[in-house]
């Protein structure tokens, strides 16, 4: 019985050791084959994640591909584009230098002769002194003066709005106007003046009339006295006069 026993074990055994030479041989002859599919099944398993991943991708909103440069490191190294545009002259817009609706529009600040028919007198000099015949003194001269014979009719010499009208015997009538970018004229010794503060007033209107009575400067004889300041500075009437004189 036990001699029967160990023949089956044995039989069993030797039918095992068969079994693993058969699956050894045929592993060995079919081993390129076996290779191919394990490839081949594991190409199929990396496209399908993938696929699965961009799918997920797609769905997040949060989630986006990394571009070159976005990370901060990878387009570190890169120089920035140059837009062509960025080194271009403004275009300049042809309405910019239009004045605003209501607004008068500016022009070079050039003055019209106040009188018709005048010669220059005593022209502007802040520094130098000049004698003057009525003080009989020597002093500076803040002013141009336009002989003219009394009664002659003073204009405006630009655009703009009277700021002051004041009258007395020494000055006479003196009208002060304020035009653009600063400047403010004044007339003295006058006569016959009707303006008042505010009024507006153009280039050419009449302001009044040469006296024969102020007494400052009477020496002279009739003529007007015009004064000019820029920003609060006297500034010399020549500069800016249509010269000549008429």
């Amino acid at each position: 019985m036990a001699k029967q026993t160990k023949r089956t074990k044995e039989k069993r055994q030797g039918a095992s050791g068969q079994a693993g030479v058969k699956v050894a041989q045929f592993f060995k002859k079919n081993i390129y084959v076996i290779l191919m599919i394990v490839c081949i099944l594991a190409i199929a398993t990396m496209i399908t994640v993938a696929v699965v991943l961009n799918n997920n991708n797609e769905g997040d909103p949060t989630l986006k591909p990394i571009v070159s440069g976005d990370d901060g490191n990878s387009g570190d190294n890169k120089p920035p584009v140059e837009n062509p545009d960025d080194n271009k002259p403004p275009v300049e817009n042809p309405d910019d230098n239009k004045p605003n609706p209501g607004e008068p529009e500016k022009k070079d600040f050039v003055m019209a002769n106040p009188l018709d028919e005048f010669t220059f007198g005593q022209h502007f000099s802040d520094t130098e002194h000049v004698f003057n015949p009525t003080h009989n003194y020597w002093a500076i001269h803040d002013g141009l003066d336009f002989m003219a014979a009394e009664g002659s009719e003073v204009k405006c010499v630009f655009d703009g709005t009277v700021k002051e009208v004041t009258n007395d015997s020494y000055y006479g009538a003196v009208v002060t106007i304020e035009h653009q970018d600063g400047f403010v004229s004044v007339y003295k010794l006058l006569d016959g003046v009707t303006l008042k503060a505010g009024d507006k007033i153009s280039q050419g209107d009449l302001i009044g009339k040469v006296s024969g009575t102020a007494m400052d400067e009477i020496a002279s004889g009739a003529h007007l006295h015009l004064e000019l300041f820029k920003d609060g500075a006297k500034i010399n009437p020549m500069d800016y006069l249509v010269q000549g004189d008429k």
